[in-house]
């Protein structure tokens, strides 16, 4: 270890120098690539550098020398070194540290670059899994779509138009009176019962033939007890809440004849009518029967006069049975499917190998620099009083991109078989097809993002992610203090403007009302949106946009950009 490189320009210098040699003269090439190690107080180097300094010089002198050793003419079959461990360990770490295109073009150790070959094929298909199965998906959500839309004009009375442009989901409906209430859900009970009238392919729930059987269940969730008379200052409630269940055979009146929640009706908290709808899903190779389990819910946990109405729709999907219908053909249609699904999970299989076997050479490396160090063999560690060498000392060796890609791998293999389910299983809900959508998303943007690590190797596509590496901590530590200021804005612009800006009426609201206005969008909105019931408040919402606005946009935001610009600015006047 006493012959190193000393620094990157020194082994360039070496190697020009070297190119010049002739084969007569050998010794004057040893003593060429021959450069003493110079630093200065190196008895105060921490075990860390002595490290990077040794694996450096390491590298950087077998760069320059071996390479050329192994090539020369004169020099064949001899090495210029005189400790054969010595250069045995070099070899492994220049062999290590080299990208997979210079491994592929080194004479000693030639290995052809397969996890980028493994790597392309895996995104092809990777990705044309995630189109094929997002058009599916795309044309399922819109079948739900339009059928919940069908389901609030034949069991909704009078149904308000939905505003697109609100902040804030509106009811379907808002009713007023006990009248209203009692055609509301009269309305609802006959149109189930003319279900069959409807021009879609509706029909009851799954198994259930006689109509006349069927009928919307009634849930009605009530205070137990007590009496409330505003008139008289009177509000004996009691807390506790009861749940009664009906089967709405009738008219509401005729259903709830015998209790007490027609005389007290103040004391009901909510109503719901659930009933199931079957239908049939034909833009498959197969078709798919679906059954909607609606719920129509009537809120007025408020008391406020006002009893917002809501419907839901969450389908479940099953293969429909049908002599007649050709099964095979549909089998034969989605077989290619199914192939794209298994070679998915083939080739991510291999790349996970491919990255797994990476990992384990750079654990055994590990071990053996380690052992390197510690045998007191090199003498490096020892002459400089540096202690033995942490775990993360040796964090150079290992190369995260593995990391990522095995996680993207391990998704895509998940995602697949998920999707094989999918279609091999009887009944399957929406929130299955939701999982197995984010498990291919992770993978796909793993798989697309894995390519960066080939891009790194060249100097001119490597520039944003060398700027994201030296910006990074001086980021972290920006938006650390910057997140709390903003937290402090978020909160204390939903207490106070929160009853009266439909932009601040929840915290998750309020969040992306202020991100919006940091980057700029729809200002004036949110200043024109506010209520002006309240004066005070009114005027503490001028105050707190402007605030907010030239605080974050003028001075939080440019600070932040002119954080990465001075990295990306350092990383071009000095590239090293």
């Amino acid at each position: 270890m006493a012959r190193m490189s000393a620094s990157a320009s020194g082994v360039r210098s070496s190697n020009r120098r070297s190119s010049q040699l002739t084969g007569n003269s050998r010794a004057s090439v040893s003593s060429t690539l021959s450069l003493s190690v110079n630093y200065e107080n190196e008895e105060d180097l921490s075990p860390a550098e002595c490290f990077k300094r040794g694996c450096s010089s390491l590298y950087d002198a077998t760069i320059a020398s071996c390479c050329y050793c192994r090539k020369h003419p004169a020099l064949q079959g001899e090495s210029s070194f005189e400790d054969p461990e010595e250069w045995k360990m070099k070899e492994r770490l220049k062999f290590h540290f080299m990208d997979p295109f210079q491994k592929w073009d080194y004479q000693l150790r030639k290995r052809f670059p397969w996890k980028l070959i493994v790597q392309l094929i895996s995104i092809s298909l990777v990705t044309a899994q995630v189109i094929l199965f997002a058009q599916t998906r795309f044309t399922l959500n819109d079948f739900i779509d339009q059928n919940t839309a069908t389901f609030v004009n034949l069991f909704v009375k009078d149904p308000a138009d939905q505003d697109d442009a609100s902040y804030i989901t509106p009811p379907i409906k808002t009713i007023y009176t006990i009248d209203d209430l009692y055609d509301q859900i009269e309305y609802t009970r006959i149109g189930y019962r003319d279900l069959r009238n409807a021009v879609g392919p509706y029909g009851y729930g799954w198994g259930v033939n006689d109509s006349s059987l069927l009928s919307p269940r009634l849930t009605v969730v009530s205070y137990i007890g007590g009496m409330v008379d505003p008139e008289r200052r009177l509000y004996n409630v009691s807390g506790t809440s009861q749940t009664d269940i009906f089967d709405l055979q009738c008219s509401l009146e005729c259903t709830l004849n015998g209790t007490d929640l027609l005389q007290n009706f103040d004391r009901v908290i909510s109503l719901m009518l659930n009933f199931n709808v079957t239908s049939v899903y034909t833009q498959t190779n197969t078709p798919d029967c679906v059954q909607f389990e609606v719920q129509l819910k009537i809120e007025n946990d408020y008391h406020s006069g006002s009893m917002p109405l809501t419907l839901s729709a969450d389908p479940v999907t099953t293969k429909c049975t049908d002599d007649d219908t050709d099964h095979d053909a549909g089998l034969y249609n989605s077989t290619p499917i199914t192939t794209l699904d298994a070679m998915v999970i083939l080739v991510s299989l291999i790349s996970l190998v491919q990255c797994g076997a990476s990992l384990l050479s750079s654990v055994y490396l590990h071990v053996s620099v380690k052992r390197y160090f510690d045998s007191g063999q090199s003498g490096y560690l020892e002459q400089r009083g540096c202690g033995p060498l942490r775990w993360r000392d040796f964090l150079p060796l290992y190369n995260l991109w593995f990391i990522g890609i095995i996680l993207s791998n391990l998704l895509s293999i998940v995602g697949s078989f998920l999707k094989i389910l999918l279609r091999v299983q009887e009944i399957y809900s929406t929130s299955m097809i939701d999982t197995t959508s984010i498990i291919l998303a992770l993978s796909v943007f793993g798989q697309w993002c894995g390519i960066l690590r080939f891009l790194s190797y060249f100097d001119k596509y490597n520039m944003m992610l060398i700027t994201l590496r030296v910006a990074l901590p001086s980021v972290i530590r920006f938006i650390v203090c910057g997140g709390v200021l903003y937290f402090a804005f978020l909160l204390c612009g939903w207490l106070v403007l929160g009853p009266y800006h439909p932009k601040f009426r929840n915290v998750v609201v309020t969040s992306e009302c202020l991100y919006a206005l940091l980057n700029g969008d729809d200002m004036f909105a949110t200043f024109k949106a506010m209520g002006t019931s309240s004066t005070v408040a009114w005027v503490f919402s001028k105050v707190y946009l402007y605030i907010f606005i030239a605080l974050f946009i003028y001075v939080v935001l440019n600070v932040f950009i002119s954080l990465i610009s001075d990295a990306y600015e350092r990383i071009h006047v000095c590239p090293n």
